[in-house]
Parts: C-alpha cells; structure tokens; sequence
C-alpha cells in the first residue's frame, strides 16, 4: 500500500513537472517573448492582378429552339404511328392516324363535298371558258370550291396528325390502339439545331442583364456557352418578372429536351484588378482596413473599394499587385508587430 502511494506521488511530480516545463520554453521564454523575438506566425498571399466579375445564376429548363407539343383534335383510337422518339421528322409528316370515321372529324362528309365541289369547278372552267357563263357565276363557284376544299383539309388534319415542325420526335405519349380525348397530348417534336432556355429576372437584376451577354449552362459537370437573345421591356404581372431568353449553338447528343440546367450570366468584367474577400476586410467607422506584410512587420491598410458582390470586392485604391496580404492570424497583429509568414 505504502508503495503504491510513493508511485502516486511520483506520477504527480512528473505532471507538475511536465506542466511547468510546457509554459515555458527556449530557456524558460514564454510564447509572448518567443512571438515578440520571432514573430507572430501568420499566412499571407501575394497578391496579382486579375479580373472581377460578377455572375447572375438561375434554374431553367433547355429546350430546343423550337418545340411542339401536338394534341389530339378529337377523342377516338388511335390507329396508326408512323414514327418512334427520336426520329427525325420533316413539318406536315404525318405522325399518327385516327380512323376515318371519327364523328368530330366529319372526314368523309367533308371529303364528299370537297369532291363535287371540285368536279363542279372544273366543269364551269370549261363553261367559262367557251363563255357559256359569267364571271359572276365563276366566281361563286371557285368560293365555294375554296371553302369545301379548306374544311377537307381541316378534317383530315384532325385524323392526320402531322408534325408542325421540323425536328427531333422527343416525347410520343400514346400507342395504337389507345383511346385519347380531346386535348389530350399526343407527342412533342423538337428543333435542336440550337437549344434555348427561358429565364425569369428580378426587377432588381434586369438592368444588368441584356441582349448579347454571354451565357453558360451547366448541367452533369459539362459546360455549354451561349448568349441572351432577348429581355423583355415589360413585367410579366403573373411571374412578377422579367422574361428573357438564352440561346445555345450546340452541336452535341449528350443533352436532351426538358433537363434542368444552371444558367449563369456574366453581367460584369473589370480587368487588372485586384480583389479581395470580405473575410479578411475590417471594418471601422464605415471605412474598410486590412492587414499587410511589410519588411516582415505587420501595417494595417485603409482601401478603398469598387465593385462588390458581398463576398469578393475589387479593391480601387490602398493595394496593389504584388503586395502580402495577411489572411490568418489578423487578430494577433499589431501595429509594427514582427510578424513570421508560415505556410
């Protein structure tokens, strides 16, 4: 037990022990000597000039320059489809077919009277012609053939769903033998010679964004340029915004219609300058301050500022490239305070 008790108090010394000696240190020198012999351990960067910029993000959704959501113009079965998602279409291909017989549609009435009406006009061209009628005559004859001739053609649009455009099928959303009701969606068709996306801006930013700008997408970690084709003038009273458009040359298969991308705009490019952040910015009595290395002592400088975005600003006067601006350890400087840059 007795010892016990020696190796207790043995192990006790030692800590004491070992809990002056780490005090102090270098002949018995305290950290606050040590610092004032060789300085107060900081990390400075050098500064260089570059370019501040300044970037408007937001969400949108690509599309292709021109696209087509079709819907049915009658409710039946389909009957026929002609293509598959990603075939390539000419405008007016018919897409996809309902029965002829459809009762919206009216096809072969229309079809009926198309027809006499056509052999109608054909025959009073020949009367006309000999001059067995008159011009009057011609002439209502020839509007009655043009109007039989339109409502033909509107009802066989209604069962001939042809595409609007030329262009990528992107969406097909029935397949034959599918009942649909009118106005459901049939397929979408896309123009992807170039892509577009539509934004929708703040009245606070609008003033920054304008036709020409540069632009970049990003989606899946891959880049994609493009400029802003149009800003609207006007705010939408719905959106409370306003609209405007980006436009991306690309000639690329790895994007699709409909995917969500980051579009970010350049609104601002200030070369030659420097800049710094907010972080290692004081701020006294409305001024901005920071701490520089100077002959290895510590000189705090006021500056002044241009262009900020709340985290970087550009710095107009008080520094220049290649000056050592201090980034940690500003809360232990001093003025003339030697100071040891560590990296």
């Amino acid at each position: 037990m007795k010892r016990l008790s020696a190796i207790l108090i043995s192990l006790i010394l030692i800590v004491m022990m070992f809990s002056g000696c780490g005090r102090k240190s270098d002949g018995g020198k305290n950290i606050e000597q040590i610092q004032r012999e060789e300085g107060i351990p900081v990390r400075v960067m050098e500064l260089e000039n570059t370019v501040y910029t300044e970037t408007l993000t937001y969400n949108a959704v690509l599309s292709g320059i021109e696209e087509a959501n079709v819907t049915s113009m009658v409710g039946d079965v389909v009957t026929k489809i002609n293509i598959k998602v990603g075939d390539y279409v000419k405008k007016d291909q018919v897409i996809l077919t309902f029965p002829v017989d459809t009762p919206a549609a009216q096809f072969q009435q229309a079809s009926s009277a198309f027809l006499n009406a056509k052999t109608t006009y054909e025959r009073m061209q020949r009367l006309f012609a000999q001059g067995a009628i008159s011009r009057q005559d011609m002439d209502n004859v020839e509007t009655a053939y043009q109007i039989a001739e339109a409502n033909f053609n509107a009802a066989k649009s209604m069962i001939e769903v042809k595409s609007p455009l030329s262009g990528y099928i992107t969406n097909l959303l029935v397949n034959i033998g599918d009942k649909v009701n009118l106005g459901d969606d049939l397929f979408t068709v896309s123009n992807t010679t170039q892509y577009k996306a539509v934004i929708w801006i703040a009245d606070s930013e609008v003033q920054k964004i304008r036709k020409g700008m540069k632009a970049e997408a990003k989606w899946n970690n891959d880049i994609y340029t493009g400029s802003v084709s149009s800003v609207a003038m006007a705010m939408d009273q719905n959106k409370k915004a306003f609209r405007a458009e980006i436009v991306f040359d690309l000639k690329t298969k790895n994007l699709a219609s409909g995917v969500t991308v980051e579009i970010s705009i350049n609104t601002l490019s200030v070369p030659n300058s420097v800049v710094v952040d907010r972080s290692v910015m004081l701020e006294t009595e409305g001024k901005f301050y920071v701490w520089t290395v100077e002959n290895n002592k510590a000189v705090r400088r006021e500056i002044q500022t241009g262009h900020n975005n709340g985290i970087r600003y550009e710095v107009t006067a008080g520094l220049t490239a290649g000056d050592l601006l201090i980034t940690e350890g500003m809360t232990l400087v001093y003025e003339g305070s030697l100071v040891k840059i560590i990296k």
